[in-house]
């Protein structure tokens, strides 16, 4: 099992189902007993106890947030980190709205894999973020 190629193809899945909202797409990325956990403090931060749950915070997050924007657009930085059961990239996400500023943050992702799946996911929100993105929000999304 390679993680790098691993983790691409859900990368490369999960974009496709941003694009179309086939949910389903995703579930066989994951074990069933799934773990994902978003660290960052608030709007963001939890953590979700199986791929039902999983998968649902996921399309939660993406109609609650993502889906607010026009563009949203998310590139690596650096290196990723590959280890023999694991994917970790940080990234930086910008979102735009006509009208409006940018919003740009960074963090990072990593997946440990069992075989095949996906048994923990991890995405962790620079800690100033969460404030700036909550008072971006009520300035300029209500």
């Amino acid at each position: 099992m390679e993680p790098g190629k691993k983790f691409i193809e859900y990368a490369i899945a999960f974009e496709q189902t941003f694009s179309d909202d086939n949910w389903e797409r995703l579930e066989p990325f994951f074990a069933e007993d799934a773990i994902y956990t978003v660290t960052g403090g608030p709007p963001f931060g939890g953590r979700f106890d199986g791929r039902e749950q999983l998968l649902e915070q996921l399309r939660s997050s993406v109609n609650d947030f993502d889906r607010k924007f026009e563009v949203r657009r998310v590139e690596p930085i650096g290196e990723p980190r590959i280890g023999e059961d694991s994917f970790e990239m940080r990234w930086r996400a910008t979102y735009q709205k006509s009208g409006r500023p940018d919003l740009v943050f960074e963090g990072a992702e990593r997946a440990t894999f069992r075989g095949e799946l996906i048994v923990l996911l991890e995405d962790t929100i620079e800690a100033e973020a969460g404030q700036r993105i909550q008072e971006y929000r009520a300035k300029h999304l209500s």
